[in-house]
């Protein structure tokens, strides 16, 4: 009796591994040419055709070229929107309802089985850019292959962007460290005459808003190039607007489909707005980690934490009247950065061009 149970349960087991070890790629769909309708017809064939077939893939099935090749037919007809009155009489839908219907089959090719059949409204075509994924498990959610495995299509288009535009608001500590060797104070005279009270010097610390504006280029999956903008709104040594703009350099690692972290080298060169500088140093060199959770199929919510080291030295007035040396006072320059903000992407990459 034991040896029958264990037999059963090893049986039971081995088809499960067995079902469950099947991936989506066994799974193969056609999607016909489809039909649209009206003056825009040829777009609306053209856009559902690329988007399906692109959704398709992203969820791991494979698209065949032909029906006879294929295990499910994945059909789309685009249709107008009608009105249909108790008389009998049908008309357009009226402006401020949808225009038209995008009209979904599923159909098993072993038997030309409909497996399901159904509808769904809209008016523009960039509406749907929303709604494809959604429109698609809901069809493939009847493919007894997809209810085993027991998972929904993964939307990871957040991530796989050609471009994204970045904004955020930015807290930047910056620190000026004090390098006037044996006479950290002002004088007036050769033998350094001063008051150490009133006259002394000392680094600087300061945190102050800034805002950030850029723009990332995403041409590996595992490499990208971010361009970007940021203005401070008051540098805590001259309390004058700073603008930079940064290059940088970034490596994404996707370990999740809702979370990505992107590690970067920074390149910085910045411009100081104020008159009571003599030198300031424009070029600056550092890194960061920018810490992005899914915000939408389209973008990503993230924080930005990173650190630049400038390559020269600050060198400031010294404006007081009475106690008139040294002439310059010198510090070094360095920025603790922290960014909160919002990136959204344009321009699905397909999957074979996500090397």
């Amino acid at each position: 009796m034991l040896m029958k149970r264990t037999c059963v349960l090893f049986i039971f087991i081995f088809l499960t591994v067995f079902v469950f070890a099947q991936s989506r790629d066994d799974t193969r769909v056609f999607i016909p040419p489809i039909v649209g309708y009206g003056p825009d017809a040829g777009s609306q064939a053209a856009f559902f055709k690329e988007n399906f077939e692109m959704e398709t893939t992203a969820a791991g099935y494979s698209i065949t070229d032909s029906a006879g090749n294929a295990d499910y037919l994945l059909r789309l007809g685009v249709r107008p929107n009608l009105v249909l009155y108790d008389d009998g009489t049908e008309e357009q839908a009226p402006p401020e309802e949808k225009q038209f219907i995008l009209q979904i089959n599923l159909i098993r090719t072993e038997d030309d089985f409909e497996i399901i059949s159904f509808a769904f409204p809209f008016t523009e075509l960039d509406e749907m850019y929303e709604y494809n994924l959604y429109l698609l498990y809901e069809a493939m959610a009847n493919v007894p292959l997809t209810k085993l495995a027991g998972t929904a299509p993964v939307d990871d288009r957040w991530r796989n962007k050609w471009l994204y535009l970045r904004a955020s608001i930015d807290y930047p500590i910056t620190f000026y460290a004090l390098t006037m060797g044996d006479k950290p104070y002002l004088y007036k005279d050769a033998e350094g005459t001063h008051d150490p009270e009133l006259y002394h010097l000392d680094n600087r610390i300061s945190p102050w808003l800034a805002a950030t504006l850029g723009f990332e280029l995403q041409y590996l999956n595992w490499m990208s190039t971010e361009l970007n903008f940021n203005l401070s709104f008051s540098d805590p040594m001259s309390d004058a607007l700073l603008v930079s703009m940064q290059i940088e350099q970034k490596f994404p690692i996707k370990p999740s489909t809702h979370f990505m972290i992107e590690p970067y080298a920074a390149l910085s060169f910045t411009t100081n707005t104020s008159t009571d500088v003599i030198e300031f140093p424009q070029f600056g060199i550092g890194g960061g980690v920018q810490f992005g959770v899914k915000g939408g199929s389209m973008g990503a919510f993230f924080v930005d934490v990173n650190y630049i080291h400038f390559l020269s030295d600050v060198k400031m007035k010294n404006t007081n009247e009475h106690y008139d040396k040294p002439k310059e006072i010198t510090y070094t320059r360095f920025v603790l950065g922290l960014g909160i903000g919002y990136k959204i992407g344009f321009f699905d990459r397909r999957k074979n061009e996500i090397p």
